[in-house]
């Protein structure tokens, strides 16, 4: 993980109050993580730590884009992502067993620095939205792959066997039966 160096900060040498960090996150730092939903990207991290005696106080904000397949039409696309989180880092003694908090992070007063990375592609991953589409022109229609939409406009096209107005001849005999039970 030397490549993931650039995201350690040595804490223990900044002074009390307000720091300031930008990153630019690519394909490069996205091949770090196995499960990565993405592995493109052009985004810009904005970090604002403040520290504080005993504790670091983290406020992430992502912007950018990633590159994606749409979820209607398969077709890879650039989907614009934002996202901001804030998380607190308390420096102790001791790192404590039950850690429920959330956003919380422990680490041990012997330790000098801090990687985000983790905490970046975190960001990131829960930034990218659970439906992934193109998005509409400016009359509101979809932008997606045109041969695409067509074909399952034809697959809506097809009358479904629960239509109403369909004929009692085209039901199939075992539904008579146990119309029947009724």
């Amino acid at each position: 993980m030397k490549a993931l160096k650039t995201f350690t900060i040595a804490y223990a040498s900044l002074a009390d109050g307000e720091h300031f960090f930008d990153y630019q996150i690519d394909s490069k730092f996205l091949t770090h993580f196995e499960a990565a939903l993405v592995q493109e990207a052009a985004l810009e991290v904005q970090l604002h730590l403040s520290k504080f005696l005993g504790s670091l106080e983290l406020n992430f904000k992502v912007a950018g884009t990633v590159q994606t397949p749409c979820d209607i039409c398969s077709e890879e696309f650039s989907l614009p992502i934002e996202g901001a989180e804030q998380i607190l880092v308390k420096i102790v003694p001791e790192i404590p067993l039950e850690q429920d908090e959330y956003n919380v992070v422990y680490i041990q007063e012997s330790m000098h620095s801090i990687n985000i990375a983790e905490m970046l592609y975190e960001l990131i991953m829960l930034s990218i939205p659970m439906r992934k589409v193109h998005s509409e022109d400016e009359n509101g229609h979809p932008t997606c792959d045109p041969s695409v939409l067509q074909y399952l406009q034809k697959d809506q096209d097809v009358p479904d066997d629960n239509d109403e107005g369909d004929d009692d001849d085209n039901i199939n005999p075992i539904w008579d039966e146990l119309k029947k039970l009724k």
